[in-house]
């Protein structure tokens, strides 16, 4: 066992916080604030005053959807002499997030009951960004940026739960782009992948946060849209299709005319994802049979063929 001096303890811990991105932090019952070492100031974005910070004021700085867990976790830790981690979000007053790893423990005083939690303050930011990089990598389309297949499946199958629940209308829409091979044949596989990413992109700013925009496809994606019916999807789509008869090339200093036909179906909860899919994909193949722009949406009791 390493026998270490005060002053050589101290020396230790303050390099385990420096290069850790560590601190250590003691709640004080009786007060009911908290004792902050100088690594926990900075993870807060806060220069150390000397003083004690309020239980009030330090939960304050934590993000609004994680301080009922930490305040609970303190509670409990207190009062019951539980410990506890979670993982957490720091605001600080630049308004710049910094995920952090805490951590508690209960010393109960000579009565029993616990006079002070001390606890750890770890800063995970970089792993979690790190994290949430190869999250996005795992879940989108290299090329476009777009939601992948399987990421896709997943959100619809939660939301095709959700309206099955809460009996909420949604729409899935699936889009191939007319003629797209002419494009590659004509500029080249440079220009078509611009194409594409354009047509996302336009796609994205278009539609609302909510809407989820999928490649499936080389040239054919499909559109989840909540809260919309099938014949509601179809105003998007024709704003869409308006933006994207002019879309810039920077590449090759190109302005191209793209048009797609679409299939829309309502998402009803007596069917199951794969049925939904059949069957905008085979609206979006009578909308190529009848002309190309053209968006087909089925409701489930009425059929409707709209000239975009």
């Amino acid at each position: 066992m390493i026998e270490l001096s005060p002053d050589k303890l101290s020396d230790l811990i303050a390099m385990i916080e420096e290069t850790g991105q560590v601190g250590y932090w003691q709640f004080h019952a009786a007060s009911d604030s908290f004792s902050w070492s100088q690594q926990v100031y900075r993870i807060h974005g806060r220069r150390p005053d000397g003083g004690t910070v309020p239980r009030r004021e330090a939960l304050a700085f934590l993000h609004a959807d994680d301080r009922a867990m930490a305040e609970e976790s303190l509670r409990a830790a207190a009062e019951v002499r539980e410990e506890f981690q979670m993982d957490a979000r720091i605001v600080r007053a630049d308004g710049s997030i910094r995920y952090v790893q805490m951590a508690g423990r209960p010393f109960p005083g000579g009565d029993g009951a616990a006079v002070d939690v001390l606890g750890v303050l770890i800063d995970i930011t970089d792993f979690k960004r790190t994290e949430n990089k190869l999250r996005r990598l795992a879940e989108t389309d290299p090329l476009t940026g777009a939601v992948n297949v399987r990421r896709f499946e997943s959100i619809a199958h939660a939301e095709l739960r959700r309206t099955a629940r809460f009996g909420k209308e949604a729409a899935l829409a699936i889009i191939d782009i007319d003629n797209f091979k002419d494009i590659n044949d004509t500029f080249g596989h440079l220009v078509g992948d611009e194409v594409l990413r354009k047509f996302v992109k336009t796609m994205i700013q278009t539609l609302r946060e909510v809407d989820v925009v999928a490649r499936i496809g080389g040239d054919e994606f499909a559109i989840l849209m909540p809260e919309t019916s099938a014949q509601e999807a179809a105003i998007p789509l024709q704003r869409i299709a308006a933006l994207s008869r002019s879309l810039a090339i920077e590449r090759e200093n190109l302005t191209i005319c793209l048009t797609f036909s679409s299939g829309v179906s309502a998402i009803m909860p007596d069917l199951d994802l794969r049925e939904i899919l059949r069957s905008a994909d085979k609206l979006l193949y009578q909308a190529k049979r009848a002309g190309t722009s053209r968006v087909e949406a089925f409701t489930g009791d009425a059929r409707k063929r709209i000239s975009s």
